[in-house]
């Protein structure tokens, strides 16, 4: 079985089994390259003059008051995720002020302030090398504006070894709502964006197969025959079933992902 999976078409991977890099600006911006504009926050220190963010909790954070860009080179060996917590302040609500995230000269995310703290949703990684880049935007005075990053987590997958067998290829989740009313007519309400649905069949030898279903209730990466990658969890509970004379295992997989079909996670 294992010369059977040793280059599969379909891939399952196990979501956030690695940690590859944390960034918490204890010690300044380590490999960070900046422009000059960005450079540690500290409270009350002179890496930052300015009064701090609410509830002090710009404490070891990485920012940037003009306007310039921040950018670190990382390589990943399998699929994986970024995720990081970020702040824009404008207090006085006056001119624009935006923090935009660059994967690869990508745009992927992008804040306009004023905004409060908060945690991004995990944003996907291929393998190889990629150059990650914060870029602060500032339209008018500075003047009681700032952008903050902190806690830039990445984590890699790990792939699950098994052979996937009787694929169906995604399909999206079409939720449409309905109302009855009066004298027996429906009326139906716009269709709201859907999700991706995969359904599969995944056989595993007896070791792989227990902690396949050790950790079936975690998050997984799916990477179908066109090289997209979807990010997903099993809602149902798995269906195992014993073949081959209790040596080999196939589980019964329906995995919905919460992106459309042929986008993907990454």
């Amino acid at each position: 079985m294992h010369t059977l999976l040793k280059n599969p078409s379909l891939k399952l991977l196990l979501a956030r089994d690695k940690l590859i890099m944390q960034d918490t600006f204890e010690n300044g911006l380590g490999s960070w390259q900046t422009d000059g504009s960005w450079h540690k926050v500290t409270v009350d220190s002179n890496a930052d003059q300015s009064s701090g963010l609410d509830g002090n909790l710009a404490l070891d954070c990485m920012g940037a008051y003009e306007a310039g860009t921040v950018e670190k080179t990382v390589e990943l060996q399998n699929y994986g995720e970024i995720s990081f917590e970020h702040y824009v302040q404008n207090n006085k609500n006056e001119g624009t002020n935006y923090l935009k995230f660059y994967i690869d000269d990508t745009l992927k995310l992008e804040i306009k302030g004023p905004s409060p703290w908060y945690r991004c949703d995990p944003i996907g990684l291929t393998p190889g090398e990629h150059t990650l880049k914060f870029e602060y935007v500032l339209e008018g005075a500075p003047n009681e504006k700032k952008a903050v990053v902190d806690t830039i987590v990445i984590e890699e997958a790990k792939d699950v070894p098994c052979l996937i067998t009787t694929y169906k290829p995604p399909k999206p989740i079409k939720n449409l709502a309905k109302n009855s009313i009066l004298r027996g007519y429906t009326t139906y309400q716009e269709m709201v964006e859907s999700d991706t649905e995969i359904e599969f069949v995944a056989a595993f030898n007896g070791l792989e197969f227990h902690e396949f279903m050790i950790q079936s209730d975690r998050e997984f990466y799916f990477v179908d025959e066109f090289g997209v990658c979807y990010r997903g969890i099993f809602e149902e509970a798995p269906e195992p079933k014993s073949i081959a004379l209790r040596k080999v295992y196939y589980v019964e997989l329906i995995l919905v992902a919460s992106s459309k079909v042929g986008i993907g996670f990454c």
